[in-house]
């Protein structure tokens, strides 16, 4: 997306906000239109669950017809969103036995005494392209994904799968860029040792064909 067309499309919600804050409901239902998908899409990637996705999606979209007068504009309208579309999941997971998350420190990569990585992890990330459209491939991701502490999953998720910028994450979390950045880092090594057995044994397959 071009960056004049980023600016248009923000001009148009900035403009349907103003209008649903005026009562116009006409200016709800394409918010709706624009954000419902988008809204599912996060919480079922943090709680694989389409129910309880299709449940947050509802609340997050009751929310913002309840509390739009309380939207100021000091963010991004979208951010604002994203917010409660993260809270309403966590709120939704914490109500459910939550099952038992692995240590990130335990599949990051190890050094030696010198700094140099001992064990040489394939780097898969570069051929996720073709990859990601195989259903297997990605029921594999998937669950590794979910192996992902909290923090560095959400970061994974705002950033690589819903494709938002690093500030536009760090205003969303609230967090600082630099913060932004080490979470994301310690998420793609994470899933880069977890998942580069399976890629390898993949392209050996594939290249036996």
């Amino acid at each position: 997306m071009s960056f004049t067309q980023q600016k248009v499309d923000k001009e148009i919600e900035e403009a349907l906000v103003k209008d649903f804050q005026a009562g116009n409901l006409d200016a709800y239902d394409k918010i709706v239109e624009l954000y419902q998908k988008r809204i599912y899409a996060l919480s079922f990637n943090l709680m694989r669950n389409q129910m309880d996705a299709q449940d947050v999606a509802q609340e997050v979209l009751l929310t913002l017809f309840k509390k739009i007068h309380t939207f100021q504009g000091k963010s991004a309208f979208s951010s604002w969103v994203y917010r409660i579309t993260l809270n309403s999941s966590y709120m939704k997971l914490r109500s459910k036995k939550k099952e038992p998350k692995i240590s990130i420190d335990e599949l990051l990569p190890s050094f030696n005494s010198t700094g140099f990585q001992q064990e040489k992890i394939q780097d898969w990330s570069e051929n996720t392209e073709s990859l990601l459209f195989t259903n297997e491939t990605r029921e594999i991701i998937n669950k590794a994904v979910g192996l992902l502490p909290e923090k560095e999953k959400v970061v994974f998720l705002l950033r690589d799968v819903e494709g938002l910028s690093t500030e536009k994450v760090s205003e969303v979390l609230d967090l600082t860029i630099p913060a932004v950045k080490s979470r994301l880092h310690r998420a793609r090594l994470f899933l880069r040792k977890k998942l580069s057995g399976y890629f390898e044994e993949y392209n050996s397959q594939k290249g036996e064909t």
